[in-house]
């Protein structure tokens, strides 16, 4: 029986829960307009997961330079190692000892419960099970989590969202530190991450883009901080909207004159081909000056004659008298 349908006819819980119960191996793909989600099973349990944002893809190496794990010119290194080599460049920063391969492996684990984590905000989207295919056949670290625990904690997050969303309505908010002395806070190693970047100028998205905890967490870990009077809210950075640019109105002014000649041109051409081919077909004949007009008979010379001698001439005597 094929595992595929609509999220809002059957809740992404349930088809995860019936994935681990079957005990199933595959790879869960799920789509949400331009968001593409997969996630790996082995036997029911969860071997992996891929996020991908249209063209934004959180790559695990981007992930640990901004988390700090895996230093920028450490990364250069890497990748110009894979340049030269085409070796992958997780099997560079794990075969090299860039890493340990604990290291990785619990920011593998924190990453696929991060995608739990957006995949149960979900409230519509597609999904389809492919049963025989394998996430990351060539990793060298193979994991196993279990998908009921990834279920229960994705819930547990979810049900604190509302009430950090009520608090922060926007990931445009900026918040500063607020100096209160008289109260006894000793922050976690987290905390004082998040602290340390609070400049007055970054917004909670730019936050969650640099810090290296994921969504869930900075926003969980800045409502502890703002409940407890560490920070405030200063103001919320302006969205920038792409404007479309307007298209101009097409100006035919400037192709006016050149289709005036060319009009021309063209009558003068089906004049001048149009009376050659009358010409030579002799279809119509067209005298400019008819001299009919001006030439006058023998008839008239003879009337001009009887109206002054009073006699018909003879038309001899009309030749004498008018054609020499």
């Amino acid at each position: 029986m094929p595992i595929e349908g609509d999220l809002r006819s059957l809740n992404l819980a349930s088809v995860l829960q019936l994935i681990g119960q079957e005990r199933l191996t595959g790879v869960l793909k799920l789509k949400k307009k331009s968001e593409l989600v997969d996630i790996g099973f082995a036997e029911g349990e969860v071997t992996g997961a891929f996020y991908e944002r249209g063209d934004n893809v959180d790559r695990l190496e981007a992930y640990l330079v901004r988390s700090g794990m895996l230093g920028k010119n450490v990364y250069e290194l890497v990748d110009e190692i894979h340049n030269e080599t085409k070796r992958p460049i997780m099997n560079i920063i794990l075969e090299d000892r860039y890493l340990a391969k604990e290291e990785v492996e619990r920011v593998i684990r924190f990453k696929v419960q991060e995608v739990f984590d957006e995949l149960f905000l979900w409230t519509e989207g597609t999904f389809k099970f492919e049963q025989g295919s394998i996430i990351y056949p060539k990793s060298l670290i193979k994991i196993r989590m279990k998908t009921h625990g990834l279920i229960l904690e994705a819930a547990r997050r979810i049900d604190e969202w509302p009430r950090i969303q009520g608090t922060f309505s926007s990931g445009d908010l900026v918040l500063h530190k607020v100096e209160r002395p008289e109260l006894k806070f000793t922050p976690s190693e987290r905390e004082k991450r998040l602290l340390n970047l609070l400049d007055g100028h970054r917004s909670i998205d730019d936050l969650i883009e640099i810090d290296g905890l994921g969504k869930f967490n900075t926003y969980s870990i800045l409502y502890k901080l703002f409940s407890t009077g560490q920070v405030d809210i200063a103001y919320a950075k302006p969205t920038v909207k792409k404007v479309r640019a307007k298209r101009k109105p097409v100006s035919f002014k400037f192709i006016t004159v050149p289709l005036g000649v060319v009009i021309t041109v063209a009558l003068i051409l089906f004049e001048f081909l149009l009376g050659g081919f009358v010409s030579r077909n002799k279809i119509i004949s067209i005298d400019l000056i008819n001299m009919e007009v001006y030439e006058t008979g023998d008839e008239s010379y003879q009337k001009i004659y009887f109206y002054k001698h009073n006699r018909i001439p003879s038309i001899r005597e009309v030749h004498d008298i008018f054609r020499e």
